[in-house]
């Protein structure tokens, strides 16, 4: 990645409708975190119960996300940007901080997803949370690569800060997405390494430029 990018926002495309187009990933705010908590299931997945169920997981992941967001705004310990958060970081060097990741488009009326992330007292990140919105879960939404984008951009972010580990706990659910995206099995729990975090930060690079 050229050192003179900007690592957010990144503008990269996603599949809508098996078209690309265009969507932006940036740091949240409070707002942006508390507005996910309105997110519902969507009624045309009534009589479909898999789709209805990954979807209230969605918005279940969503409402989890920000009470646990809560704690970290209360506590002064959010960072609103990466700038905030490298300065937090130099302050405190084994403090332990949290930032959330939102994606969205002017063509959907809320963000497409989020990740909470923790940066450790190691400096390492832990993914708490990585969902996209019901609807696209659920597939009711024909969008694809949000999830995926996301890794990504949670990569970049810890080669910006010199991150040697991103790690997190695998769903029975998630398990099956992280286990195609890193290529191995995966239970309870993925790592990803530094070499790792180099590629898949490389990759959204390569999306930013054919945005």
């Amino acid at each position: 990645m050229s050192e003179a990018a900007p690592i957010v926002p990144i503008t990269f495309a996603v599949s809508h409708n098996e078209e690309p187009v265009n969507v932006m990933l940036t740091f949240a705010d409070n707002t942006d975190v508390m507005s996910a908590t309105r997110w519902r299931v969507p009624r045309e997945l009534v009589d479909d119960a898999a789709m209805q169920a990954r979807a209230a997981d969605a918005r279940e992941y969503a409402l989890l996300a920000a009470k646990r967001w809560k704690h970290y705004r209360d506590t002064k310990t959010a960072a609103f940007s990466l700038p905030q958060l490298e300065a937090m970081i130099e302050d405190e060097p084994e403090g332990e901080f949290c930032f959330y990741l939102k994606v969205t488009a002017d063509w959907f009326p809320t963000s497409l997803g989020g990740a909470m992330v923790r940066r450790t007292w190691c400096n390492h990140l832990m993914v708490d949370f990585l969902f996209v919105h019901p609807s696209i879960s659920g597939k009711s939404v024909n969008v694809k690569s949000i999830g995926l984008r996301l890794l990504q951009a949670i990569c970049m972010v810890a080669q910006s800060l010199g991150c040697q580990l991103v790690w997190g706990e695998a769903t029975r659910d998630s398990a099956a997405f992280y286990a195609r995206q890193l290529d191995r099995a995966i239970l309870d729990r993925f790592d990803i390494q530094i070499d790792e975090i180099k590629t898949f930060a490389a990759l959204l690079e390569v999306e930013r430029e054919k945005s």
